[in-house]
């Protein structure tokens, strides 16, 4: 699942733009080396079984959490509503909870959301 939104969010003309490849996962950069705007991926729970079938486990739930920063709030929030709109368009919907924030000591506005997506097993698809 993280590769796929990787590739998706990569792949946006307007992320490309603003961000380049400084699209991460699993890492956090330091707020006080960053100078352009990220974007972070960051799972915040290992996948859970979904739908079962013949007591198989056909596919696996994740929640991830997809963080905007940038100096600027307008890049900020626009990044941040091209991505919602990219990744329901691979069926990982916003869920519940995140969170929108200004860091004074480093001047980083940060765009934190939730998110659900389902991805069939490797399993399934054998």
């Amino acid at each position: 699942m993280l590769d796929k939104i990787y590739e998706t969010l990569i792949a946006d003309p307007n992320i490309q733009a603003q961000v380049e490849d400084r699209i991460k996962y699993y890492v956090y950069p330091a707020a006080a080396d960053m100078k352009d705007t990220h974007i972070i991926i960051d799972p915040l729970d290992a996948p859970q079984p979904g739908d079962y079938g013949d007591n198989d486990i056909l596919t696996d739930d994740y929640l991830l959490q997809v963080e905007v920063w940038s100096k600027n709030r307008k890049t900020r929030d626009e990044l941040a509503r091209i991505i919602r709109k990219l990744l329901r368009g691979i069926g990982v919907v916003q869920y519940g909870g995140g969170f929108d924030e200004y860091d004074k000591d480093y001047a980083i506005y940060r765009d934190a959301r939730r998110y659900r997506g389902k991805e069939y097993t490797a399993e399934f698809n054998t």
